[in-house]
C-alpha cells in the first residue's frame, strides 16, 4: 500500500503521485529481495546462530539515512547509491582526514554521473530544475 500523503507529505499533487507510483512498483521487488537476503540470518542481525555475535542490518536510503529492512521501501531506495557516496566522502574527509573546508564529490558510473557538495551538513533537495 503506497498512500502518497504518507510517502511524501507535501501539498503538491503531481510529485506525490509520481512518488506513490514509483513506490508501488519498486517496493514489492525490494521486499522479495530483502526477504531472501535476511532469511539466512537471525532477525535483525547478521548472525547465523544465537551463539555468534551479529551485526545490525541496516539499508541506506535516498536521504542518506539508515533504516531496518522492514522499513525499507521503493522510493527511498532509488537514490541510495548516490546518497551513500555523499555520506562516505563526508565522513572520510571530515572525520578521518580532518578537512574543515567544503568538499565536492564526483561519482561516475556506467550510466550516470552524480556531483555533490558537502560543507559540514547534509542538505535534502526534493525538487530540481534542469
Amino acid at each position: 500500500f503506497s498512500a502518497s500523503s504518507d510517502l511524501l507529505p507535501m501539498v503538491r499533487l503531481v510529485p506525490r503521485g509520481q512518488t506513490a507510483c514509483v513506490d508501488a512498483y519498486l517496493t514489492p521487488f525490494i521486499k522479495v529481495y530483502l526477504e531472501s537476503f535476511t532469511s539466512g540470518f537471525l532477525p535483525g542481525t547478521l548472525a547465523l546462530s544465537p551463539d555468534q555475535p551479529g551485526a545490525k542490518v541496516a539499508f541506506m536510503q535516498s536521504d542518506g539515512g539508515l533504516t531496518a529492512a522492514s522499513n525499507f521501501c521503493g522510493f527511498k531506495a532509488i537514490l541510495s547509491g548516490p546518497a551513500g557516496g555523499v555520506v562516505g566522502y563526508a565522513v572520510t574527509t571530515t572525520r578521518i582526514a580532518g578537512s574543515k573546508s567544503p568538499v565536492i564529490g564526483f561519482d561516475m558510473g556506467g550510466t550516470s554521473t552524480d556531483v555533490s557538495r558537502y560543507a559540514g551538513s547534509y542538505e535534502l533537495v526534493l525538487e530540481t530544475e534542469t
